[in-house]
């Protein structure tokens, strides 16, 4: 197989590379794949059927967690890129490797990655950026080459018998979440929006890998949720409501405003949205949570999917016909989540969500896959037209491919799609 060109793609198309490698079996037995996707600022996470993470795209800020190879330079022929900017290939990131590391979940963020392992280890490498340039990763690293392993909790007698562990994670821009074994809810990175749940003091700003733990409402509230946009985190609680806290200039956490003067650009506790509790939706519950720079989706056990935040580019998905958002009372954005009309969606539920810039992404039980919002650089999958409602870029019926998972990343998505039974 020849090399994948660096181009633009407007719609989605196969990766010859990684289909040789399937034919090889390198990812997995029997035509093993891939099994997670994770889309960052301008570089990509995966989990091969095998646990391995792997790692491409750009690496300037050490988003790869490994060393990189030299690439060929599209802009000028013959020549080739400096070893460290870029790579093409998703390559294993060895340190995992070499420590047996089995993954299950991965993140990404601008220029930061994250991944949990089947036992619960939570390994973080990259860069944490701030409004005035490099946070740092943390005290001692400005970019954190390989992955290291970050612990959860205090380490006392106690712990050690039953330590806490992760057992998922969300990537803002420029912060983590991650929800543990114990319900809790922890943060770390940058947090110049109030999106790690509380005011750092100023001594502490630069120390990107802090992790703090957070107080949904009382301290015995646990939760079963995170989710995660540009600078506002989310986290859903085992009653079923739904917090939010961070930068909300459009409305994009959720939690709603009683007057023009009462919208804060930033909430620096995690505050309930009250349009998506249990009880508002009645007895069904939030089970993801995607934000983009601007907007916010979430997505139901009944496979609904609400949205809410900035909206003059079609982020929602909402139409005028909705009369409730024909009568927002700003026209560029949405302070309360309302629900979003997808085609089929009775028959054919939504079982994941994600959200790019200004673009979002569904994926249906049945594999068909929808987007909505603005392009840039062809990360819709449907030829360059914005679309201000969902538009089918996958069908339900008919074609080759059923759609698996999508990622949405700063200006590419992703997507893992299987053929279908003939």
């Amino acid at each position: 197989m020849g090399p994948v060109p660096l181009a633009e793609f407007s719609t989605p198309r196969r990766n010859p590379w990684v289909e040789g490698k399937i034919s090889e079996g390198v990812f997995g037995q029997d035509n093993g794949s891939m099994e997670a996707i994770a889309a960052g600022g301008m570089h990509t996470l995966l989990i091969d059927e095998r646990g391995t993470v792997r790692s491409c795209g750009v690496n300037d800020d050490a988003a790869l967690g490994r060393a990189t190879e030299s690439v060929p330079n599209p802009a000028q022929e013959g020549s080739y890129l400096d070893e460290g900017e870029l790579e093409s290939y998703p390559h294993p990131v060895q340190t995992l490797q070499e420590n047996n590391f089995r993954a299950v979940k991965v993140a990404a963020g601008d220029c930061i990655s994250a991944a949990v392992s089947s036992d619960g280890e939570l390994y973080i490498w990259g860069t944490f950026k701030a409004s005035e340039g490099t946070l740092g990763f943390s005290e001692k690293a400005r970019h954190q080459q390989v992955p290291q392993r970050i612990q959860l909790g205090p380490t006392t007698t106690r712990t050690q018998a039953n330590p806490e562990k992760a057992v998922a994670i969300a990537a803002g821009n420029n912060h983590l979440l991650i929800l543990s074994t114990h319900g809790s809810v922890y943060s770390c990175g940058a947090g110049e929006s109030g999106e790690l749940g509380h005011k750092i003091p100023s001594r502490l700003k630069l120390h990107g890998t802090k992790v703090y733990k957070i107080a949904l409402g009382r301290r015995a509230n646990r939760a079963r949720c995170v989710g995660a946009g540009k600078s506002c985190s989310f986290a859903v609680d085992e009653n079923g409501d739904v917090w939010g806290w961070g930068l909300n200039c459009f409305g994009q956490t959720g939690t709603g405003i009683s007057s023009p003067k009462t919208l804060s650009d930033e909430i620096h506790i995690p505050t309930k949205v009250p349009k998506l509790s249990a009880e508002a939706l009645n007895g069904d519950v939030v089970v993801q949570i995607a934000g983009g720079a601007h907007h916010t989706l979430f997505l139901t056990s009944q496979g609904k999917v609400y949205a809410c935040g900035r909206c003059d580019g079609g982020e929602l998905g909402l139409s005028d016909d909705n009369e409730e958002f024909a009568q927002r009372r700003d026209p560029r954005f949405l302070d309360q989540p309302l629900q979003v009309s997808i085609p089929e969606q009775d028959e054919d539920p939504i079982v994941q969500i994600s959200a790019g810039i200004e673009n979002s992404m569904a994926v249906t039980r049945d594999g068909a896959l929808y987007a909505w919002g603005q392009e840039t650089n062809g990360e819709l999958g449907v030829k360059g037209v914005n679309a201000k409602t969902p538009t089918v870029v996958v069908r339900r019926t008919g074609g080759s491919w059923q759609a698996k998972a999508v990622a949405c990343g700063g200006h590419h998505s992703l997507g893992l799609f299987r053929r279908k039974a003939d």
